[in-house]
């Protein structure tokens, strides 16, 4: 544990330094580029988000999740993801132009087929970045990060800069691709085949298809808020809520590289080595929901004034939508590990009912409630979340053996932290001068929180509590060194 928790640290700092680079990049973007052009390309990338879901077919998972990789299981991988990718790329390429008068928006043809490229050199990357994720190597992941986040930062502002447009992020994107490629390659130090084999397809299609079908539902559902306004409002809306959801995601990009980075290669070495997981899943959802609850109910009292303080009165007619978009994501973080821990114990297809039953919810809320607000379209899908907790539940008793009433004491906690802090923040921010700078505002009230998110932890004697515990007393020893 002491080593996972080094790993963890690290990758937590290494991927947090990305963020900062890609929140500020964000940032000039949104200076740069104009509303519509953001959500020309978030229309168009939508399309590839899914696709992506087809080129893996659960490989990468299944890389990271078998017990013992062979020469034999890596060429067969290869040759699934070289079937998978460049069919995808093709298909995305013909098909452009239909998406295109699909959103009634000829601009989006050739940022999808600049997108559908770099499936071409996607398969050569995957594997190696896929074992050194199996491997929990953060040294390495660190270096390819780090080059391919400079590449990308670089290549997005230069772009930008020279008028591309919509087409920004597309020529950025297939660079990154490439780079980050070919420093996996060289990062994992180790040959690795060239040549397609096809012995353990069997395998591995089983594998896959479960991971596909649960992939590709998350990318339906997050997809969903492209294609519903793309199609019934404007790329203008998009490129909105966009920013609203950026807003809110602002902490699932600092914490959840990490946890996807760990996730699956950790819960299947427990796995292999315990058998019974529920225990140490609701250790860990416990740990990972203290951290991302209490600052969602934090970001949706200050939603205003971070919005203004980010990215300017520009984008001010997001504001309505954060609040109901941090209740979904809230919602969604408290199964953040059921998928991951499903597919650790060998049970990939258990997570398809709950996913799909999530896409049709909030699509059956949205034709309900869609009344040409983003206010609106966010409490659409923040009843949609809701309505398919009692399925996860449900999965959790039947394939992990754990309870909803055990889960309940776990979690309840962990929901009442998060009231207290967002009942803090709406007492300060309410108690401040309305014409109180933005960044003063968020300053002032984020210390309150911090202070009622260290207090909480104690009073309700969270799991987060022992890990503060155990880093003061590392740090005391440090000290004591000195």
């Amino acid at each position: 544990m002491s080593s996972v928790r080094q790993k963890v640290a690290l990758q937590f700092i290494v991927s947090n330094l990305a963020l900062v680079a890609n929140f500020v990049l964000t940032i000039v973007l949104a200076r740069l580029l104009s509303p519509q052009d953001i959500g020309i390309f978030s229309m168009s990338a939508v399309l590839m988000a899914v696709a992506h879901v087809f080129r893996d077919f659960g490989v990468t998972s299944f890389i990271k999740r078998v017990k013992e990789l062979t020469p034999d299981s890596l060429s067969s991988a290869l040759g699934v993801l070289l079937i998978t990718s460049w069919s995808v790329a093709a298909l995305m390429f013909l098909s452009a132009p239909y998406w295109a008068h699909f959103f009634h928006e000829a601009r989006v043809v050739p940022v999808v087929q600049v997108l559908a490229l770099g499936f071409v050199f996607i398969p050569f990357g995957a594997i190696p970045m896929a074992i050194i994720s199996r491997e929990m190597d953060v040294k390495k992941s660190a270096t390819i990060g780090a080059v391919a986040t400079v590449v990308y930062f670089g290549a997005s502002v230069g772009l930008a800069l020279a008028g591309f447009g919509p087409m920004t992020m597309a020529w950025a994107n297939l660079i990154n691709i490439i780079v980050t490629g070919a420093m996996a390659r060289w990062a994992l130090g180790r040959s690795l085949p060239w040549i397609p084999g096809f012995s353990q397809l069997k395998g591995i299609v089983h594998f896959g298809l479960g991971n596909l079908l649960t992939a590709l539902l998350k990318a339906a559902d997050n997809a969903l808020p492209d294609i519903l306004l793309g199609r019934w409002m404007t790329p203008t809306a998009v490129g909105l809520f966009s920013r609203a959801n950026s807003t809110v995601n602002m902490v699932s990009t600092a914490l959840l590289p990490t946890v996807n980075y760990f996730a699956l290669p950790y819960m299947a070495k427990v796995h292999h080595a315990n058998g019974p997981v529920a225990g140490e899943y609701l250790r860990a959802t416990s740990l990972i929901n203290s951290l991302i609850l209490p600052a969602l109910a934090a970001i949706a009292v200050l939603a205003h004034d971070i919005v203004s303080l980010l990215y300017g009165s520009t984008w001010l007619q997001a504001v309505p939508a954060v609040p109901w978009l941090c209740l979904a994501f809230a919602i969604s973080s408290l199964f953040t590990l059921s998928a991951p821990v499903l597919t650790g114990v060998g049970k990939p297809y258990a997570a398809i009912g709950p996913n799909a039953l999530l896409v049709v919810a909030k699509v059956a809320c949205a034709v309900w409630l869609m009344d040409g607000t983003l206010g609106t379209f966010a409490l659409a899908m923040a009843l949609g979340q809701l309505l398919s907790v009692p399925y996860n539940l449900w999965i959790h008793e039947r394939y992990l053996n754990l309870g909803w009433a055990t889960w309940a004491r776990s979690t309840l906690p962990v929901l009442a932290q998060a009231l207290l802090v967002g009942g803090v923040c709406l007492g300060i921010r309410e108690a401040m001068p309305v014409n109180f700078a933005p960044w003063a505002t968020i300053l002032v009230t984020g210390c309150g929180a911090l202070a009622a998110f260290l207090a909480s932890c104690f009073l309700l004697s969270l799991p987060m509590a022992d890990e503060l515990k155990r880093m003061q007393k590392k740090l005391v020893r440090r000290r004591q060194k000195i």
